[in-house]
């Protein structure tokens, strides 16, 4: 075998480039250059040579919970869909605790077996616990609290409170960034590890450092690599964090499939899309994945579209067993260089957050919902004007298709707090 290798002369990338250069026959390289909307260039190719350092893994475990998640139902209705989820195949549910009694929501439901997480604020949050001390032991429960909303000073100072209600559990994760309604809004790639850059750190300036892992709730869209890149170059930044503030904890990262991408037209290809996102998830790391179902934007059978989701991932696991390997892009070339420029540019924006007074003074002056409102503008006239694409939507559209869809059921949609390119092109062309 080491004969082999002798017998082939080593190949630079400069070698690489000059074979490029001949076979384009008179069209410049630089066209083959690809100006990336995070604001940094894409090669055509790579090579050893453009990494930086030998890169350890990003992260260490190979499989991930199957999660699902339920909204807009009543607590008996929850407590059906979760048991009815969790039979099909589901290792981790996602409940938001407004409104709903826990008691029947999650009745049946054995917490101590599986992964949980609890959308709370400081009201919830105690009765959550209330309903925990009384039928579990809490050191038994591994489960993620993410609060409702963290946008004011006020809600960070409530949210310290529910901190310190379990900050003797190690197991119960309380450290929260949730920038998944930032990704809806359909912010870039570096700038959603930015904010989650800055929302840890506004919890590291007080006294407190509670031991338990701390979380991201994120999304992932159809930017296949770009995507794996993203959630890499958060934990490569978390570890610079750790080391800054001499801490020991983990980092558990709840990944959504993404809802700014998703079309009403020809909608099985939304099955593609959230394959492509959930591999990309997995890819990145995740430690747990919600998949939206295909017809998340309008439900026509919620039974076939919740098993699917639930599908996808058994498949990726039993089928494609990407269950089996830790950080599979790892040494890439291409994806190693390219999880650096993320973290650079998300280095660069979190420090003039910083500048800005941190997270929440980023909020109070409207600079996060400022600034992705421009980047979302830049996404929807890159799609009208064709050089983004959705297929079966403006690209490939299936003429003969009649959606059972009313314009006023798609008026609705302009509702949803989330900003979809895909779903405003729709709202613009399907009735003019």
């Amino acid at each position: 075998m080491q004969k082999l290798f002798t017998e082939f002369p080593s190949t630079t990338a400069s070698d690489w480039k000059d074979q490029l250069v001949k076979d384009l026959k008179g069209e410049p390289f630089e066209n083959l250059v690809w100006e990336n909307e995070n604001g940094f260039s894409i090669q055509p190719f790579y090579t050893q040579e453009d990494l930086k350092q030998n890169y350890e893994p990003a992260f260490t475990h190979a499989d991930w919970e199957i999660c699902v998640h339920k909204a807009n139902l009543n607590s008996k209705e929850i407590n059906a869909e979760l048991l009815k989820d969790l039979d099909r195949g589901a290792s981790s549910i996602s409940v938001n605790c407004k409104d709903i009694d826990l008691e029947i929501a999650l009745k049946d439901i054995q917490l101590k077996y599986i992964q949980s997480t609890f959308v709370v604020d400081e009201s919830s949050a105690s009765a959550l616990k209330t309903y925990l001390e009384t039928h579990y032991n809490l050191n038994e429960i591994n489960c993620s609290l993410i609060p409702a909303s963290l946008e004011t000073q006020a809600e960070f100072t409530n949210w310290q409170k529910v901190i310190s209600l379990f900050e003797k559990y190690k197991n119960i994760k309380t450290v929260s960034a949730n920038v998944l309604s930032f990704h809806d809004q359909n912010c870039l790639a570096y700038y959603e590890v930015a904010i989650v850059l800055s929302v840890f750190n506004e919890y590291l300036q007080s006294d407190k450092k509670p031991e338990s892992d701390f979380v991201v709730k994120a999304g992932v869209n159809s930017d296949y690599f770009i995507q794996i890149a993203k959630l890499r170059a958060i934990r490569r930044l978390w570890n610079v964090l750790k080391a800054e503030y001499n801490l020991k904890n983990d980092l558990h990262l709840i990944i959504e499939t993404s809802l700014n991408n998703k079309s009403v037209s020809d909608k099985y290809n939304n099955l593609l899309r959230t394959t492509v996102e959930a591999m990309a998830a997995v890819a990145g790391g995740c430690n747990e994945l919600i998949v939206n179902e295909f017809d998340v934007l309008f439900t026509e059978n919620q039974k076939l579209s919740s098993r699917m989701a639930i599908n996808q991932q058994l498949i990726l696991k039993d089928e494609s067993y990407l269950n089996k390997m830790a950080d599979i892009s790892c040494g890439s070339y291409y994806i190693e260089s390219v999880t650096d420029a993320i973290a650079t540019k998300a280095l660069e924006a979190f420090k003039r957050f910083e500048k800005e007074g941190g997270y929440l003074k980023c909020i109070e002056k409207n600079i996060f919902s400022s600034e992705i409102k421009l980047q979302a503008e830049k996404r929807n006239e890159l799609f009208k004007n064709g050089k983004q694409l959705a297929i079966g939507v403006n690209k490939f559209k299936n003429e003969k298709e009649k959606l059972a869809v009313s314009k006023q059921q798609l008026e609705d949609l302009k509702h949803l707090p989330i900003n979809n390119v895909v779903l405003n092109f729709e709202l613009d062309n399907f009735f003019n």
